[in-house]
């Protein structure tokens, strides 16, 4: 065995460059649970759990040091990790402390602590030793008791977001949404495409299938080069999506909401305006507004090109947020506008949910040309409900 190297000083690291690099490997995600001796129940979301030893049966975690909820988990003498499942992201982004307990369903371990009963698997420990390493600690723990009791995908830390794992050779060819949607547009596109040719602008079919909207159908107009085609992917993340709310459905707004940063506040209230807006007036309506640096652009680009990852996905977020003032402005009856976007859900019941969207209209229109090509969208969504409605039986919504 080679000696290590000595001599020169090591190089300082940055610590930005540090989590960036780290950031790219995925981690599991895991709740460490304690029952104290007053019965106050402790957890603490990690992503740093291991395995480390089979004989004898050892795991680890590592908690910052200046953790004060670690410090509180070390007032007892036992833990249990629950491996959590791809589908409790939003438990961990909402975990807040010892009252997040009553949120959820759960049962004590053997030792006392917390199982929850919709996580991958849980594993009752004693600590082993605790291993002060820099600004970490490294917790050993002895493993007592463990079982699996939901065999499915894990969750995820990657690039600094929550996810999920799927093997390459379980996913299906197409989303049985997917197809559907597919099969309607056939029906659709004939009073898409003479929008299209009426008003000079490209005019696209939308369905969504999960939290996206995928283009299943195009139809060029414009002069204005564009990135629409089919198949491409929008996120529903505020401002985008707010065509499909329900105004009536509270919970399914603050569910659209909660995909925005949690803290800030001053966006969350304009994201409630354009949806209040959007459903006052039919459709949802977009600017063209400034153009995102070319590195930011390309991440974009990947995600909505079928590419997605933690990283690309903030970026869609970061690009939205910071065009929220390019989406249901205020039209001053004197003023000339281009027009990125006019979008309308198609008033029909079922899924997949459909939407029309008109895109790059000829520039300088003014308020009142954009109130007609709103109401021109909300004519051809209404088409495209009732020649569906005569093909495939699917009712439509009357407004």
């Amino acid at each position: 065995m080679s000696e290590p190297t000595t001599g020169a000083a090591p190089t300082a690291i940055d610590p930005h460059t540090f989590r960036e690099a780290l950031g790219h490997h995925p981690t599991g995600v895991a709740l460490i649970t304690a029952t104290l001796d007053s019965g106050e129940h402790i957890g603490m979301v990690v992503g740093t759990f291991n395995s480390v030893s089979l004989d004898p049966p050892l795991v680890a975690f590592m908690p910052d040091r200046t953790s004060r909820t670690f410090a509180r988990l070390r007032e007892a003498s036992t833990f249990c990790v629950n491996v959590l499942a791809a589908d409790q992201a939003d438990l961990v982004t909402s975990w807040r402390g010892p009252e997040s307990f009553a949120g959820v369903e759960w049962r004590p371990s053997p030792s006392g602590a917390p199982i929850l009963e919709d996580s991958v698997a849980w594993i009752d420990c004693a600590y082993h030793q605790l291993v002060d390493a820099g600004d970490h600690y490294i917790v050993l723990g002895e493993v007592r008791s463990l079982d699996v009791q939901r065999p499915t995908c894990p969750l995820l830390f990657f690039q600094g977001g929550f996810g999920g794992f799927v093997s390459s050779s379980f996913l299906a060819p197409a989303d049985h949404d997917l197809i559907r949607a597919a099969r309607l547009s056939e029906a659709a596109m004939e009073p898409l495409a003479a929008l299209a040719a009426e008003e000079s602008a490209d005019v696209s079919l939308l369905a969504s299938i999960g939290d996206h909207d995928v283009v299943i159908g195009t139809e060029r107009g414009s002069a204005t080069p564009t990135y629409f085609e089919i198949g491409l992917r929008l996120p529903h993340l505020p401002p985008i999506g707010a065509v499909h709310l329900d105004p009536a459905d509270e919970a399914g707004l603050a569910r659209w909401l909660d995909r925005l940063p949690r803290k800030d506040e001053a966006s969350r209230k304009r994201c409630r305006e354009i949806a209040e807006r959007v459903a006052a007036q039919g459709y949802s309506l977009c600017l063209v507004g400034h153009a995102p640096d070319q590195e930011i652009w390309q991440d974009v680009t990947r995600y909505i090109h079928g590419e997605p990852t933690p990283r690309r996905r903030r970026q869609v977020l970061s690009m939205h947020l910071d065009r929220l003032d390019y989406y249901e402005p205020d039209l001053d009856p004197d003023g000339t506008y281009d027009v990125r976007s006019i979008t309308v859900a198609v008033p029909m019941a079922g899924t997949p949910r459909l939407a029309v969207r008109m895109s790059f209209p000829p520039g300088g229109a003014d308020g009142a040309t954009i109130a007609r090509w709103g109401e021109q969208v909300r004519e051809r969504a209404a088409e495209v409900a009732d020649l569906i409605q005569i093909r495939f039986g699917q009712d439509r919504v009357l407004g």
